[in-house]
C-alpha cells in the first residue's frame, strides 16, 4: 500500500515549511510528497531550492519529493484539482493525503488515518485550532472535547463529517469514482463542491476523531445583517471573492438540488444591493455571478481581479 501527500501552496512559503517539516515528522511516513505550487510570486521555490528540498534528485531525506509549479494561479481549485489528477494518472499511490499549505498534521494522523480504513474511501483528521490545540478550527471554535461528544456515539469517529482539503485522505477508488476537484471554481466553494459528489456517489466521510490536523483559526465574519438586522447574508467588500461566492454558492445549491436556497440567495442579495444600500456595480456582479452560477459557468471574477 502507497501513500502520496498532496500540498497545494501560493505564497506562503513560510508556512509551506512549517507543513513539510510536520509531514516528516509524521509516526508513518507517506510514500511520495507532491508540492503544487500556484504560480507563487514570493520566492517559493527559491526558498525551497535553498533549503535543499526541491533538488535534481527528486528526493528529500529519504522520501520521494516533486515539485510542480503550475503557469498560472488558478486557485485552490486548479491547485487541487492538478495534484490529484497528476498523481493518480501515475497509477502508483492507493491513498492520497490532501491538504493547504496553512495545515500541519500532527505526527500521529497519517498513522490513525491508516488504521481506520476499514470506516472509509473518504476519511477527515478532526480540524483542531494551531494556535489552542484544545478547540476546533472551524465553526464556532468549540472545545475538542464538546464537539466530539456531541457528534460521536463511541467519541472515535463521527460519521458523515469531514473537512475537505485539511490533512483528507481519499482513496484511489474514490478518485475513479468521484473525479478530481473542479477545476475552475477558484476559491470559496470547491471543497464543498468535492464533498457533495462524493456523497452523491456514496462515499460517506468519516472523521477520525484520534488523528488531528492543526491549521490556523477560521477568524473572519463574513456575515452581513440588514433588513432591520432580521436578515443576514455573506458578505465580503472584495469583488472578486464575492462573484466567487455568489457564483459557487448557486452551482452547489444547484447540483444538490436546493431550489429553495437558489430563490432565498437570489431575493436576499438583490434586495440587500437595490434597497438596503444600493449600489448598482454589486446588483450587476451579483447577478452575473448568478446567472453563471446556474449554468455552471466559472471564470468571471477574473474581471474583477
Amino acid at each position: 500500500m502507497k501513500v502520496v501527500a498532496i500540498i497545494v501552496t501560493y505564497n506562503r512559503k513560510n508556512l509551506l515549511l512549517h507543513c513539510i517539516d510536520a509531514i516528516y515528522a509524521q509516526c508513518k511516513k507517506p510514500d511520495a510528497i507532491y508540492i503544487i505550487d500556484n504560480n507563487s510570486t514570493d520566492g517559493t521555490y527559491a526558498l525551497l531550492h535553498e533549503k535543499g528540498i526541491v533538488n535534481g534528485n527528486n528526493e528529500y531525506n529519504g522520501i520521494s519529493l516533486i515539485y510542480v509549479q503550475l503557469p498560472i494561479n488558478g486557485g485552490g481549485s486548479m491547485g487541487f484539482h492538478e495534484g490529484l489528477k497528476r498523481v493518480h494518472n501515475e497509477g502508483v499511490y492507493d491513498y492520497y493525503w490532501v491538504m493547504d499549505d496553512d495545515g500541519e498534521p500532527h505526527p500521529n494522523c497519517l498513522k490513525e488515518l491508516l488504521a481506520h480504513l476499514t470506516m472509509g474511501e473518504y476519511l477527515s483528521p478532526l480540524v483542531v485550532d494551531i494556535e489552542n490545540k484544545t478547540s476546533m478550527a472551524f465553526g464556532d471554535g468549540e472545545p475538542i472535547e464538546t464537539f466530539v461528544s456531541k457528534r460521536s456515539v463511541d467519541g472515535e469517529v463521527i460519521t458523515g463529517m469531514a473537512n475537505p482539503f485539511n490533512g483528507i485522505l481519499y482513496s484511489k477508488r474514490f478518485l475513479e469514482e468521484v473525479g478530481y476537484p473542479e477545476r475552475d471554481m477558484f476559491i470559496w466553494g470547491d471543497e464543498v463542491n468535492y464533498d457533495l459528489r462524493a456523497r452523491q456517489k456514496g462515499f460517506a466521510p468519516t472523521v477520525i476523531c484520534k488523528a488531528m490536523h492543526f491549521h490556523p483559526k477560521n477568524r473572519a465574519s463574513h456575515s452581513k445583517p440588514f433588513f432591520f438586522g432580521m436578515k443576514k447574508v455573506v458578505f465580503v467588500d472584495n469583488k472578486w471573492k464575492m462573484y466567487c461566492r455568489c457564483c459557487n454558492a448557486i452551482h452547489n445549491y444547484k447540483l444538490a438540488g436546493n431550489y429553495i436556497q437558489i430563490i432565498k440567495e437570489f431575493c436576499l442579495y438583490n434586495w440587500l444591493f437595490f434597497f438596503t444600500n444600493f449600489r448598482l456595480d454589486w446588483v450587476v456582479l451579483y447577478n452575473k455571478a448568478f446567472f453563471n452560477g446556474m449554468r455552471s459557468r466559472f471564470g468571471g471574477h477574473k474581471k474583477y481581479m
